[in-house]
């Protein structure tokens, strides 16, 4: 079982904010790496890879390496890092780390340290950036938003116990909460939309080709499915769903969700809720899910302290990575 870190009010998912406060975690219900502290990016729910170097946050060595072509170690990024929990990159390839307590940006592949964001940055859970490369930060109490290139909190959301960000394609902030996900038009602080309907910890997002939300749902121990605009579920996926930690779609639309407490990815296909395949060879308390751009599939092992790939439509390790690898708890592609 991985380690709870930070202060005991841990803020619980595509990269970090101020004031995390004094109020605790519940301490009723399951325990799960699920709940741990960590960032997400919405790359994570539907991840098309951008560039063949793979990232990787290893909390434990506090580094991020680099991989080319997915394979190759080609660096390890130490400076600024502390501690790592998630990874971003923008439309202009800068790779963002969210620490701690700050947040690293990095030019030429990792190979330039370029701007320290700590403002409002402590105890990072979720990171996210817009089309515009708006930076999208979450803690206990608030998302805080930074302008390209800023270093000052642009406005605070504030929004209680956000665990996971993500973006529709119409530009709308959606914020994973402990029983909600609220819904925020590009530039407001107020929710337009909040669904609660079988929301229970929602800790990772993702959106299908049809513009449907999924929500990972830790305690609840489902995938809930809502239309574009709806508060009701339109469907629930719940068949081998064991404290789900990540979501992500393959070129064909199928849905993968890795469970961490059955340490195993499991496939769906679009519209269904019957386990296509499971993919559990070397897979060992999943954290995290990435396509590369030939469609195969990156998975991070928080226990086995490697990252396994999968050939398109395979349930076998296709290669492992390990070197350079410890705690993993995010994966991102880039130039």
């Amino acid at each position: 079982m991985k380690q709870i870190y930070g202060i005991p009010t841990v803020c619980l998912c595509a990269a970090i904010l101020a004031a995390c406060g004094n109020s605790t975690m519940p301490t009723s219900g399951p325990t799960s790496a699920a709940l741990i502290a960590r960032l997400r990016s919405p790359a994570d729910a539907r991840r098309a890879a951008t560039g063949t170097t793979l990232y990787v946050a290893n909390r434990l060595l506090s580094t991020v390496t680099a991989y080319a072509g997915g394979k190759t170690l080609l660096r390890t990024i130490s400076q600024g890092v502390s501690y790592p929990s998630g990874l971003a990159i923008d439309s202009s390839g800068r790779l963002y780390v969210a620490n701690s307590g700050t947040v690293t940006v990095y030019a030429d592949r990792g190979k330039k340290l370029v701007r320290t964001i700590s403002r409002g940055v402590h105890t990072p859970t979720a990171v996210a950036l817009d089309t515009s490369s708006y930076l999208y930060l979450a803690c206990q109490f608030a998302v805080q938003v930074y302008a390209p290139g800023k270093k000052s909190v642009l406005r605070t959301i504030r929004v209680q116990h956000p665990f996971s960000l993500a973006f529709d394609a119409s530009g709308d902030l959606y914020v994973g909460n402990s029983n909600t996900v609220t819904v925020y038009a590009p530039g407001s602080t107020s929710p337009m939309l909040t669904i609660s309907q079988g929301v229970d910890y929602a800790v990772a997002l993702a959106f299908d080709a049809s513009g449907n939300l999924y929500v990972a749902n830790s305690y609840g121990g489902t995938v809930t499915v809502y239309a574009p605009g709806s508060t009701s579920v339109l469907r629930t996926i719940s068949q081998d769903v064991l404290f789900p930690d990540a979501l992500a779609f393959d070129n064909s639309g199928d849905l993968y969700v890795a469970n961490e407490d059955s340490s195993n990815v499991t496939v769906y296909a679009p519209g269904s809720g019957s386990v296509l395949r499971a993919i559990s060879q070397e897979v060992d308390y999943p954290d995290a899910l990435a396509f590369d751009g030939s469609g195969n599939l990156y998975v991070a092992n928080y226990h086995g302290a490697n990252v396994t790939v999968y050939a398109p439509g395979s349930m076998s390790v296709l290669r492992t990575i390990s070197r350079g690898v410890s705690d993993p708890q995010a994966l991102a592609f880039g130039p």
